[in-house]
């Protein structure tokens, strides 16, 4: 997994302004990022961090049009992550996309009690993910 030094993240986010939506994915898993990345490059930027105080440290100055979390990780795990991105008015509206193994009925609960957006579970289809990121982009932007 690439970690987005702050030229890259300078040239992410221009690109980002020029039309192509900017996506945000945290997830511990260098080779589950590779994967996601590569199904989203022809229409997104991507940039991926590999735990939560990096997206803390981030998310101001990169603006992502959409979130992508795993929930258990080193750090803060991706349900205190979309806490923290909720309680910023500046980001209460961006959409969260949880994506992860939790399988189980409470994660799916808990996910939406911190204001996920939508829930996908491991293993995922490419055309599963860009139809959720696609769909959550058109309705959220």
């Amino acid at each position: 997994m690439r970690k987005a030094g702050a030229i890259e993240k300078e040239f992410m986010v221009e690109k980002a302004a020029a039309g192509r939506p900017l996506v945000l994915m945290v997830d511990d898993d260098p080779d589950f990022q590779t994967i996601v990345r590569d199904w989203l490059k022809d229409s997104y930027e991507h940039i991926g961090l590999a735990d939560g105080e990096e997206l803390i440290n981030e998310i101001d100055g990169l603006e992502p049009n959409l979130v992508i979390l795993d929930v258990r990780m080193p750090g803060p795990d991706g349900f205190k992550l979309c806490e923290q991105i909720r309680s910023d008015r500046r980001f209460s509206h961006l959409p969260v996309l949880f994506l992860t193994g939790c399988k189980e009925d409470e994660d799916f609960m808990r996910n939406l009690s911190v204001g996920g957006t939508a829930y996908l579970t491991k293993p995922v289809t490419r055309k599963r993910l860009l139809s959720t990121v696609k769909d959550l982009l058109e309705k959220y932007s």
